[in-house]
């Protein structure tokens, strides 16, 4: 992925027109580029609450790890971070603008899920983007309120007497719940989803193939 900077030279609206600052035009090409990525930086720096989130996850993933030592796993999966978003230079924790800081825990969060890293508290309360954590839980199958083993919970109700293995689950809303949680939504679906702040989120094609549900119409 190619990360740069752009100055904004006008925008009517509705249509923004930036000038990059390096050369795009071989990425435009070869990977047949349509749509593109906007951060807007908004000058803020990180919160006392977000600098504890990211501490208590690299906790997390310093004690999986074995290194206990949890400054040098910070420095190691800053410089992972850095390097995959292709920044230009070491950030401070102290000082990180939020657009970074945002970044940074996503990046460690989908670490976690995709290192299956036990956590002492479960990534709900760590995420800053809950769309992106909703999907990463059906994808790595984790319960989206303690992070175990998880069902998929069909928001949009499939009905009774309708086969599942017949019916084209792309759209589909959906999320992943742990047994326990499974039957309270199914007892109490609003207060559950009210009580946590989550949400069924559309399952695409990846996400079926994940989860084994049927991508095609089959004939009867």
């Amino acid at each position: 992925m190619l990360t740069t900077t752009a100055q904004v030279l006008k925008y009517d609206g509705s249509r923004l027109l930036l000038q990059p600052t390096d050369s795009i035009g071989r990425e435009l090409r070869q990977k047949q580029i349509t749509t593109v990525e906007v951060r807007l930086p908004d000058g803020r720096t990180i919160s006392p609450k977000q600098r504890r989130k990211i501490w208590a996850l690299i906790r997390d993933i310093d004690e999986w790890a074995g290194n206990y030592v949890p400054e040098y796993t910070r420095n190691v999966l800053e410089y992972n971070f850095i390097t995959t978003m292709e920044y230009e230079e070491w950030f401070s924790l102290s000082t990180v603008d939020m657009t970074t800081e945002r970044l940074f825990i996503d990046y460690l969060v989908a670490f976690c899920f995709e290192n299956d890293v036990p956590t002492k508290d479960t990534l709900l309360h760590q995420t800053d983007d809950i769309g992106k954590y909703l999907y990463l839980c059906l994808e790595h199958r984790k319960c989206a309120i303690c992070n175990d083993y998880a069902e998929v919970h069909h928001v949009d109700k499939i009905g009774m007497g309708r086969d599942r293995e017949k019916i084209v689950h792309i759209g589909l809303k959906a999320i992943a719940l742990c047994h326990k949680h499974h039957i309270e939504a199914h007892n109490d679906e609003k207060g559950l989803f009210n009580n946590y702040h989550i949400y069924g989120i559309r399952l695409d094609k990846y996400l079926c193939e994940c989860l084994n549900l049927n991508t095609k119409e089959r004939n009867s």
